[in-house]
């Protein structure tokens, strides 16, 4: 009989990496199991350091939460409405700074993200024989996680831009008087609740006369047609405007501001612009702190109620008979004030047909703030004001443009919360492909 070939012992188990711990602050990490054959591969770790002094005092008012639940035990079967009021008030302030606690756990500093934008106006000044410096403040401004990673592609691509066209060459600037060594300057504050990150280059500015040249040749503009300074300079924003003559390596990257404003909006931002030619120009990116919780007007229309985000609200207002018009070529158009703007039914953006339309009167004109062109919304009825605590979509309509998330509100009933903008682009990509297979 042949000799048994020794088993070799089993190698040591490997412990699992406890969570990294200091006495200011340990880096929380969810453990994924591996993933077995038929499943897909699993999305790599998320971990974000916490601050041990921020869960001590979210653990301190959890603790106050547990006892006004006890409270309100006690006072509900002693049936007390005055004790139950004074409860639930001092429910809703503990609550609120639970809120704000949770939320400061997923703020961290902007620092990384601008080291990065160092690096690009280094290397995009050196590939274009530039001499810029490079200066940011604010590194140590907080922001929410989800906010942060996706800030980062349009502000690489307004930062190149700053460079390669805002920036002269060196024997331009000499000439106008200026420092051959142009500068760019990032500076990240918060002011009114928001996040304000300013991108500011001392080059050439943006000449409007030529941007309005370009627009009438694109046809986005009428010859004569006359806009504001501010519309002028929003022409950038536009898909596919460019100014520039020779496309290189740097600008022609394939993306565009039209792209870098949409992502921005995309976070319930909005970018501003400045300039003045000769002196420079200023890119303003205004973002919420966080993405978790939103103020929201709710709105009905064909009696389903929608979440639309307040800081996309201009006004609002009942039309009156003979404000609204219909231009052809435009469609329906809603006279405000000295102006007329494209009005849009908000049940026709959505695809439906409204089964008892209201009339004029009846309804709700919402305008929709912008950097570019204006428009309104027209809707059933106003519900309320409300802070809505935004969850993440289905599967089955997470890919459609129009819907940024959902919210429960009051009543404990889902409501989608609409992007006024996607749907309207839609709509307008719609109508542009229904007339051209027409002229086909």
């Amino acid at each position: 009989m042949a000799d048994e070939m020794p088993v070799p012992p089993a190698p040591p188990t490997t412990p699992e990496p406890a969570p990294v711990v200091d006495d200011k602050s340990f880096t929380l990490q969810l453990q994924k199991k591996p993933a077995t054959a038929s499943a897909p591969p699993p999305q790599a770790d998320e971990s974000i350091r916490v601050s041990l002094a921020r869960l001590e005092r979210l653990l301190n008012f959890v603790g106050e939460l547990v006892i006004l639940e006890t409270v309100l035990q006690e006072q509900v079967y002693a049936n007390n409405p005055l004790l139950l009021r004074k409860t639930v008030h001092q429910l809703g302030k503990v609550t609120k700074e639970v809120q704000d606690i949770s939320m400061s756990l997923r703020m961290v500093p902007l620092k990384q993200t601008f080291q990065k934008l160092q690096r690009i106006v280094r290397d995009t000044s050196n590939a274009l024989s530039k001499k810029v410096s490079y200066v940011s403040l604010g590194d140590d401004t907080e922001v929410d996680k989800t906010v942060l990673e996706n800030i980062s592609d349009p502000l690489v691509h307004i930062v190149r831009n700053a460079v390669d066209h805002g920036i002269e060459a060196a024997e331009l600037r000499r000439e106008r008087g200026k420092d051959e060594t142009g500068a760019v300057r990032i500076n990240a504050f918060h002011q009114g609740g928001k996040l304000v990150i300013e991108v500011t280059d001392d080059g050439g500015g943006i000449d409007t006369q030529v941007l309005r040249k370009k627009a009438v040749e694109k046809g986005i503009l009428r010859e004569g047609q006359a806009i504001s300074e501010r519309d002028a300079l929003h022409l950038i924003f536009h898909p596919g405007f460019s100014t520039k003559a020779v496309v290189t390596e740097v600008s022609g990257r394939g993306v565009g501001m039209d792209v870098v404003k949409t992502n921005i909006e995309a976070l319930q931002g909005e970018v501003q612009v400045e300039s003045v030619v000769g002196k420079g120009s200023v890119f303003r990116i205004l973002l919420p702190l966080t993405l978790a919780i939103i103020d929201g007007m709710i709105i009905r229309s064909d009696g389903e109620r929608f979440v639309i985000p307040l800081n996309h609200v201009k006004e609002s207002f009942r039309p009156k008979r003979g404000d609204v018009n219909f231009v052809t070529g435009l469609g329906e158009v809603l006279k405000l004030r000295d102006d007329n703007i494209p009005l849009y039914r908000l049940g026709t953006l959505l695809g439906r047909r409204p089964s008892a339309p209201k009339s004029l009167e009846e309804s709700i004109a919402v305008v929709v703030k912008t950097e570019g062109f204006p428009f309104a919304v027209l809707i059933d009825d106003i519900v309320g004001q409300h802070q809505v605590v935004i969850k993440k979509l289905g599967a089955e309509i997470q890919g459609m443009k129009g819907f940024s998330g959902s919210a429960i509100l009051g009543d404990g009933k889902p409501s989608l919360i609409l992007e006024l903008n996607d749907l309207v682009s839609r709509n307008v990509a719609r109508v542009v492909a229904k007339e051209n297979r027409r002229s086909a």
